[in-house]
């Protein structure tokens, strides 16, 4: 809605600050993108993990570090523990802006965009800093968003408020951004997560699932489908984050 109101309908250069930490940010990615070019025709997208291109480690081998921890439920669980506090927020927050900004705002300059949406909760002060900077030097306001792929909880580092927007998937994160965050209510839009324009559409086909249409559009897919019964109840069972 804010990008909406104040660019005009031509197709826009949209950079998505994203890691393969698990299949969650680049789905969220591309759904938006996807959205993008619907609404903008003739716009573009492109997902940047400026955390391994341009930081410093421990950071730059987030991807190989997540695939360890995400085998190792009590590792994850120590690492998450310690990095979800104040002191380590503020930690992390200087050495970043220190270490990787230049950097950072080379590779956002190179690429150019109209728009910046960070689905990653190690992508948004850095960027956030990278921006401002280069809309000063260029007199052209690189706006920049945060897409919150947390559902349940969220981390600390997703809370930067500098974003213009923060769109969040539900009221529990919602607080959170506000409690833990300190983030402006007036920059929280509670909007659910981002899905494919695909689910929409069946959405919308369906309707009321409960209605005679509903119900003969549910048996309809089952036969496409060629599942063994179409008259049952069926369940589908899906588990693991890494997409």
């Amino acid at each position: 809605p804010p990008l909406s109101s104040t660019t005009p309908n031509r197709g826009l250069k949209i950079l998505f600050l994203s890691s393969d930490t698990g299949g969650g940010h680049r789905a969220s990615a591309e759904s938006l993108g996807k959205q993008f070019q619907i609404l903008f025709p003739g716009s573009t997208f492109e997902l940047l993990d400026v955390v391994e291109k341009d930081g410093v480690p421990p950071y730059n081998s987030l991807v190989s570090y997540y695939k360890h921890l995400s085998k190792h439920p009590t590792q994850w669980k120590l690492v998450y523990s310690v990095s979800n506090s104040r002191a380590f927020e503020l930690l992390a927050d200087a050495h970043l802006k220190l270490m990787c900004e230049r950097a950072v705002r080379r590779s956002i300059q190179s690429i150019g965009p109209d728009v910046v949406v960070s689905v990653h909760p190690l992508m948004t002060n850095v960027p956030v800093l990278s921006c401002s900077k280069i809309s000063q030097a260029t007199g052209k306001h690189i706006p920049i968003f945060t897409v919150v792929t947390d559902l349940g909880s969220a981390h600390c580092l997703w809370f930067a408020s500098g974003v213009e927007k923060m769109f969040v998937g539900s009221e529990v994160v919602r607080q959170l951004a506000i409690t833990r965050g300190k983030v402006p209510e007036e920059k929280l839009v509670l909007a659910g997560l981002p899905i494919r324009h695909d689910f929409a559409i069946q959405s919308e086909k369906l309707g009321d699932r409960f209605s005679e249409a509903g119900k003969n559009y549910q048996t309809q897919i089952r036969r496409e489908l060629e599942l063994p019964h179409i008259d049952r109840t069926t369940i589908l069972i899906m588990g693991g984050g890494e997409g």
